[in-house]
């Protein structure tokens, strides 16, 4: 059985996640930087302790963009490694199941339903292939 449809999800997926990590990057850290430092009204010291605190949220939402790039690319991997005709091999559709909940714990819902699906997908063909297999 061809896996072109799980791909396809796979590759969607992917290519959201990685275009996710590089928006939460490359425009929201800077954007929340940017209004830390519009704060005309507060003194010295509270603009040194709120930049010190918007720095930390900056490299909090950087690191999950790193995360969430770094999901993308080796889900990438895994598709291209495994996801042959036949049987995929277990950790494959388990990986993308584990994906969908980290989607869903962080609020993705395109993520969400396509790891779910491709997962879901793939398990249900593997099963009717061992079963077709024994007949």
């Amino acid at each position: 059985m061809s896996n072109k449809m799980e791909k396809t999800l796979v590759y969607i997926a992917s290519g959201w996640q990685i275009l996710d990590g590089l928006i939460t990057i490359f425009i929201y850290g800077p954007y929340i930087r940017q209004k830390g430092s519009h704060t005309a009204e507060l003194s010295f010291v509270e603009r040194e302790g709120l930049n010190s605190l918007l720095g930390s949220i900056y490299s909090v939402a950087s690191i999950f963009g790193i995360l969430l790039i770094l999901l993308g690319l080796i889900t990438i991997y895994l598709t291209r490694t495994y996801l042959k005709k036949g049987i995929v091999p277990k950790k494959v559709p388990i990986w993308f199941l584990i994906c969908g909940i980290f989607s869903y714990f962080t609020m993705d819902i395109i993520s969400l339903i396509l790891y779910m699906g491709a997962g879901i997908i793939i398990l249900a063909k593997n099963r009717s292939l061992k079963i077709h297999e024994r007949f």
